[in-house]
């Protein structure tokens, strides 16, 4: 499996990319960010200040050359435009537009579940025709450079969707009709900090989602209720004591209004993100695997204290369980330390086992 097809995967993984109803946690700083636009705006002189600095960041190569043309720059380029398009596709295009100046269109190919495809990157994996459970939208996506694209099927009572960007403008997306369903197909560039999508009907919103930045793109699979606050966000570090090749993996858990994030960092990296849910009291489950690494890591539910490994020489190994926001979290590399597991048994605080299974958790 490609590096594509495995961040393809972790977007569709879980099961069901629900819409839920958070506790009543406080707003997360994440969702803070879009409201200095506002502050700005009623305070002219700042939002000067603010708008050159933005600028400056996002397009240097213009302010480079107008300083050697003596020529005003003019109005800077958009990093990113979005076309609206005919309610029916057209040769299979479901979005187009332009990244920094250079234009980009999305393909829909296939019979039963299409693939989208752009010019310069992988395709994604098959979208299906209806999103997963009751999102408004499924996303997937394709590419880790510069670029990456986006597309997904869109579910009937979706009139629009918007994009938020972070101290930036808010793009309004159009569903396209292809084959009898609809989708949504875009290209967006590294680093452009989305911070809310939402959905609309004809009548008001539906649902909004706060993407999880993975790599420098918008990572979508928990969609929120219309005034639902967001969950407080949480990072963590996955306890590996004892684990002599730690350095040479490393994996994170980040909650939030996103939902439940595993980040494996070494190298080329690796994320995997699942909606925020209760699991059973037993639970132990795999999220995130890195074939190449031999990395795997999972959830656990509450009463699961640490797993005790097996291991095919006839040695036994405690794998520690981290406990961060009502989940539990394991990770371990069966290709560096302990060794190839032939099974294991987890143990609730008692030392009574709750769970079991043959190979590695989960």
């Amino acid at each position: 499996m490609s590096s594509a097809e495995e961040w393809n995967l972790g977007l569709r993984v879980g099961g069901a990319l629900t819409i839920i109803k958070p506790g009543p946690a406080p707003v997360a700083e994440i969702v803070l960010q879009g409201r200095g636009v506002r502050r700005r705006r009623r305070a002219a002189g700042a939002g000067a200040i603010a708008v050159v600095a933005a600028i400056a960041v996002t397009i240097p190569s213009l302010l480079h050359a107008a300083a050697h043309t003596g020529q005003s720059p003019g109005p800077p380029a958009r990093p990113l435009t979005v076309g609206r398009l005919a309610p029916v596709a057209r040769n299979g295009v479901i979005g187009s537009g332009t990244v920094d100046g250079r234009s980009w269109t999305v393909r829909l190919a296939g019979q039963r579940g299409p693939v989208a495809r752009a010019a310069g990157l992988p395709a994604t994996g098959r979208l299906g025709t209806t999103p997963v459970g009751s999102a408004p939208v499924t996303f997937a996506g394709a590419g880790t450079g510069q670029e990456r694209l986006l597309a997904g099927p869109v579910s009937p009572a979706v009139a629009y969707l918007t994009m938020q960007v972070t101290d930036g403008p808010v793009y309004r997306l159009w569903p396209v009709a292809w084959r009898g369903h609809r989708y949504i197909g875009l290209v967006l560039p590294r680093n452009l900090a989305v911070a809310r999508f939402t959905a609309y009907s004809a009548h008001g919103e539906l649902a909004y989602a706060i993407p999880f930045p993975a790599g420098g793109f918008p990572l979508v699979v928990t969609w929120l209720r219309p005034g639902a606050r967001p969950a407080t966000a949480l990072s963590a570090g996955i306890d590996s004591s004892g684990n002599s090749s730690y350095r040479w993996w490393n994996v994170q858990v980040h909650m939030g209004p996103w939902g439940t994030c595993l980040v494996q960092t070494a190298g080329a990296g690796q994320v995997s993100c699942r909606p925020t849910r209760s699991y059973p009291p037993n639970a132990v489950i795999a999220v995130l695997t890195v074939a190449w690494r031999g990395v795997r890591a999972g959830i656990t539910g509450p009463d699961v204290a640490y797993i005790k490994l097996r291991l095919r020489n006839r040695r036994t190994a405690r794998l520690p369980v981290q406990h961060v926001g009502g989940q539990g979290f394991w990770a371990l590399s069966v290709l560096r330390h302990p060794g190839p597991v032939a099974s294991w048994t987890a143990y609730d605080p008692a030392r009574h086992p709750v769970a079991s299974g043959a190979g590695p958790p989960g």
